[in-house]
């Protein structure tokens, strides 16, 4: 049996099993299990991925022979109900704009509660990030694709924390990434993720707080990390804010990873940093190099003392990035302030100007 007939077979097993999961569910008892398996019958997708007892699931849009691109989406924390009105949606939106393209959204892995709550539980410090790494990348080394696929992962939020892991240190494949919203890719320097700038790419909307947080190792979206920043808001295109907007349909943050999907690389569009955007991540950067060292030894390292060295690096890297943040809008609105001055000075009456 052949690669894509054996997917399909299983994705017709999955959608068998989750018809009966929904056949036995109370409505009035069970509301939230009974829409989320409504949603995954109901989207037009194929269901690779079904254990609903973990919360793993998997949905693919469109044929992989009859496509020439294959995107990953990635997304981060949540439950069923972001399942339901972001994580599916916002997969289908990505399939509805890109051309000969079928996309995957997988959310395979045991997710925290929150991203704080991975912050203050210190995930690294257990086996759930390493064993989630491994397993996105065996998913995607096991897609039915052929050397004239290419395979882009586009990670969100938490799923950059997943992907950063499966790529420093599982050797995860693909063509490119893009990372939307991310904390950080548990790593410092795009070399760390065996990577070329050229297939790198970093989306951070305006106000999202998440993005700032800093508690993952470096913003992809720094100057300092060594990627390119994607431009998530144009003239004419619906408004990107906040967190949970990147596949906004005809924003420019989705146009972006449509063009890095499709490889219409010519068409992507940099985000061009500000002299306080770069003087911040310098800052952060500089403020982090004395715990690189321990931050190396802490992702193999797992003997005693290792979760008080990951808690320490931790709050090292956050202290960081806020530091960072602070001199960046501080620079940002001292300048704005100084525009602001010298427009007035420039179109304050001449007689105004003059002493008496």
């Amino acid at each position: 049996m052949r690669a894509d007939e054996l997917w399909a077979r299983r994705a017709s097993e999955n959608f068998a099993v989750a018809w009966r999961d929904l056949a036995a569910t109370h409505p009035e008892l069970e509301a939230d299990r009974a829409r989320l398996l409504r949603t995954l019958l109901c989207c037009e997708g194929d269901i690779f991925l079904y254990r609903p007892e973990q919360q793993h699931y998997a949905v693919g849009f469109g044929e992989f022979g009859a496509s020439r691109h294959v995107a990953v989406v990635v997304p981060g924390v949540g439950d069923g109900t972001n399942m339901c009105s972001d994580w599916i949606p916002g997969a289908r939106h990505l399939y509805e704009a890109a051309e000969s393209t079928t996309v995957v959204l997988w959310k395979g892995y045991d997710n925290p509660v929150d991203l704080l709550a991975a912050a203050a539980a210190s995930i690294e410090c257990s086996d759930v990030l390493a064993t989630a790494a491994l397993d996105l990348t065996e998913f995607v080394g096991s897609l039915p694709v052929g050397p004239e696929h290419s395979v882009t992962i586009v990670a969100h939020s938490f799923g950059t924390v997943v992907t950063g892991a499966a790529l420093a240190d599982c050797g995860l494949r693909c063509t490119d990434v893009v990372v939307a919203g991310s904390p950080g890719m548990t790593v410092d320097d795009l070399r760390q993720l065996h990577l070329d700038q050229s297939h790198f790419f970093a989306e951070q909307a305006p106000g999202d707080a998440i993005a700032e947080l800093g508690i993952f190792g470096t913003a992809p979206t720094s100057p300092t990390f060594g990627g390119r920043r994607l431009r998530t808001n144009a003239p004419d295109h619906p408004e990107v804010h906040a967190h949970s907007h990147y596949f906004e349909p005809g924003s420019q943050a989705l146009e972006n990873i449509v063009d890095v999907v499709t490889g219409r690389y010519a068409d992507v569009l940099s985000h061009h940093s500000t002299p306080a955007e770069m003087a911040g991540a310098l800052v952060a950067w500089c403020l982090r190099l004395p715990v690189v060292p321990a931050r190396a030894v802490g992702r193999h390292y797992r003997g005693p003392g290792f979760r008080v060295l990951t808690n320490a690096t931790r709050l090292v890297e956050f202290g960081a990035a806020q530091t960072g943040n602070v001199v960046a809008d501080a620079l940002d609105e001292g300048g704005r302030a100084v525009a602001w001055l010298a427009h007035r000075v420039a179109t304050a009456p001449r007689s105004a100007l003059e002493p008496d």
